[in-house]
């Protein structure tokens, strides 16, 4: 795997680890610490809500909601047709269905169960185990290290945040829908949320949001490897597909959860990287040297004398 072959590490102190990234970057880590991972998740809340409010990310706050309105009222034939085409591929219109290990599904037992697993919190917890073995085989990998620790960290915290989101709107899944698009019913009850999730935990996507978190962190970690990114999002595309053609979500249900997993992840993320950028000269080098000339004529000669001065 390129993620243990991609790094120049060189320890600088017995608590900090600096990387290479590229000619001009250098990323340096802290060895993380266990209680971080909980320590941070009211700042993950606090940097998404700073982030909406911010006069430069107004941009981002108009695009999440007007695309949010657009979808609204073609849901039901988003859902519809993608129906039709998961059943044409074959399975994708059904429920996914695993098997378990030690009573916790591990295992999907087809393309659109896989597809669907990597939105679970499931699949962030293997990639964060993933990343600690890296990160402890031979010499402490403190990036590998401090990844594994940020994966738990915003899978905790974008749950705290679509969990809220989701009590607050109410909204029907595609599967429990008793009109077109979903009927809405704002702040359920406790009881009646947990005998009857479906009914109400539409919007925003959770499955999204954590995916998405989970991109962006090891996106932000490991920039010089170009194709997470690509990979990461046409993956992202299919697993949005997939919970539309199984009845899971509504389009509308994307937008609010795509920026939640990525301010989380993204600001998890930096929390603990220190960035350093290698400024180039640019002034251009001066004469170290001068030069006068001085003409003469002697014996009815005309002469021209130089000199050099260092």
């Amino acid at each position: 795997m390129g993620f243990c072959h991609a790094q120049m590490q060189d320890s600088i102190a017995v608590s900090t680890q600096s990387i290479q990234i590229n000619d001009g970057v250098t990323y340096t880590y802290q060895k993380p610490k266990f209680l971080d991972i909980f320590k941070n998740i009211p700042n993950d809340l606090v940097a998404l809500g700073n982030f909406t409010i911010q006069k430069e990310n107004l941009k981002w706050d108009a695009i999440v909601l007007g695309s949010t309105i657009a979808l609204l009222p073609v849901d039901q034939n988003i859902v519809d047709e993608s129906q039709r085409i998961g059943n044409r591929i074959g399975g994708w219109d059904e429920p996914s269905t695993y098997k378990r290990v030690f009573g916790i599904e591990m295992f999907p037992t087809s393309t659109s169960s896989a597809v669907y697993f990597i939105g679970t919190g499931n699949t962030t917890l293997l990639l964060s185990g993933f990343f600690y073995a890296v990160g402890k085989i031979g010499p402490d990998d403190y990036r590998a290290l401090n990844t594994s620790s940020e994966l738990v960290e915003v899978l905790l915290s974008v749950g705290v945040a679509t969990q809220t989101i989701k009590r607050i709107t109410g909204r029907q899944s595609p599967i429990a829908a008793t009109q077109d698009g979903g009927a809405w019913q704002p702040f359920p009850s406790f009881s009646a949320f947990a005998s009857n999730t479906p009914n109400y935990d539409a919007m925003p996507s959770g499955h999204m949001a954590t995916y998405m978190a989970t991109i962006t962190v090891i996106a932000q970690n490991y920039p010089e490897l170009k194709w997470i990114k690509p990979v990461g999002y046409s993956l992202g595309a299919a697993l949005a597909f997939n919970m539309m053609s199984g009845q899971v979500h509504w389009a509308s249900d994307y937008p609010i959860g795509i920026l939640i997993g990525y301010v989380i992840g993204k600001n998890a993320a930096d929390r603990r990287i220190t960035k350093s950028t290698k400024v180039t000269n640019l002034i251009p080098n001066q004469t170290k040297y001068k030069t006068s000339y001085n003409y003469n004529r002697i014996n009815d000669t005309n002469l021209i004398g130089m000199t050099i001065t260092f």
